[in-house]
């Protein structure tokens, strides 16, 4: 006569093989959690860091442009010095004190400064006293300070632009991260749906594995933004 009785080392497989799916259920279900919050987490940092590229790029626009201004401004204030110089050369060869004073007084402080000095060293019986007023030091070196204001402003465009185009690159990079993590969600959702434990399993494992590598390299290479 046979036994009715259920054998109970099928029971205690069967429970085991039950504990077994329960929990790579719940692993599966963290691995979904930790992906979707990483790849908010790397769509909001993306969104910063275009935020930063943008305004940087704003940033190196806006000083080339005044490098740029400087530069015009620069070349026409030489041409303009090279017309008046010339006017008091030819008023201090022909001894007009009147023309010498009005010149000296109507010209902007700097260059005035200039003139006067050039004109306290001019002797026209001294081949070694400077020819004309701009190519005294004094007046070098105001072309100079024009020179290094022109030449901060192209740095300071460069480094934005520099700063730019790093915040790009590093956007590229949470981008990609965010397609990583979503292959890692792809991964947990079909592994709900396997039914041979062994593809549940494969799936799981491959899916965590993804998963934890992407978060390392996350957490250790990746340079967060704030607002």
């Amino acid at each position: 006569m046979y036994s009715m009785e259920p054998d109970d080392g099928n029971l205690k497989l069967s429970d085991i093989r039950g504990r077994r799916g329960d929990r790579l259920e719940v692993y599966n279900t963290v691995i979904l959690a930790i992906a979707t919050l990483a790849v908010a987490w790397c769509a909001y940092q993306n969104n910063l860091w275009n935020g930063i590229q943008t305004f940087k790029l704003a940033e190196s626009n806006k000083f080339n442009r005044l490098a740029q201004q400087k530069t015009l401004q620069g070349g026409q204030s030489f041409q303009i010095d090279e017309a008046i110089t010339a006017t008091f050369v030819d008023a201090v060869l022909q001894k007009n004190r009147d023309r010498i004073q009005f010149i000296l007084k109507g010209v902007r402080p700097e260059l005035s400064k200039v003139l006067q000095d050039w004109l306290q060293v001019y002797n026209e019986h001294d081949t070694t006293a400077p020819l004309h007023p701009m190519v005294m030091p004094e007046y070098k070196q105001m072309l100079d300070a024009k020179n290094l204001e022109t030449e901060r402003l192209r740095d300071e465009g460069d480094k934005a632009y520099k700063e730019g185009d790093r915040a790009n690159s590093i956007t590229d990079r949470y981008s990609l991260f965010t397609v990583l993590f979503s292959s890692v969600m792809f991964l947990s959702a079909i592994a709900t749906k396997a039914t041979r434990r062994d593809i549940h399993f494969t799936l799981v494992f491959v899916s965590g594995i993804i998963c934890i590598a992407n978060l390392v390299l996350l957490v250790l290479y990746m340079p967060l933004a704030s607002k």
